[in-house]
């Protein structure tokens, strides 16, 4: 579900389809870490908070709603669209003078 709304707001927020092209390679990128080393972080927290019974051996489960709740307000500060305007042709020109069309 995160990918899903990552991508939807990528494709919110992009001004074109060069630069949605960018952004989705950054992103991916930026997963991509956070997927090599987010297994090995959360099981310690889980080990500390059940180990030491932080908040009763629920600190894991602290820390994820606190992640959650801090991306949900991150996504009220994206721009509400691109600088797209909304006649814009995503191809390009609607000039349509190099086809030729014979009787």
């Amino acid at each position: 579900m995160a990918f899903t709304a990552a991508q939807l707001a990528l494709n919110d927020i992009s001004p074109s389809q060069e630069t949605l092209g960018l952004l989705n390679a950054l992103a991916l990128t930026l997963v991509s870490g956070l997927r090599s080393f987010s297994p090995a972080l959360f099981a310690s927290l889980f080990a500390i908070g059940a180990g030491n019974q932080l908040f009763y051996g629920y600190f894991v489960w602290v820390v994820l709603v606190i992640f959650a709740l801090g991306f949900t307000v991150s996504t009220r500060y994206l721009p509400e669209t691109g600088e797209k305007q909304p006649g814009d042709d995503v191809t390009g020109d609607d000039d349509d003078s190099d086809i030729t069309v014979r009787p």
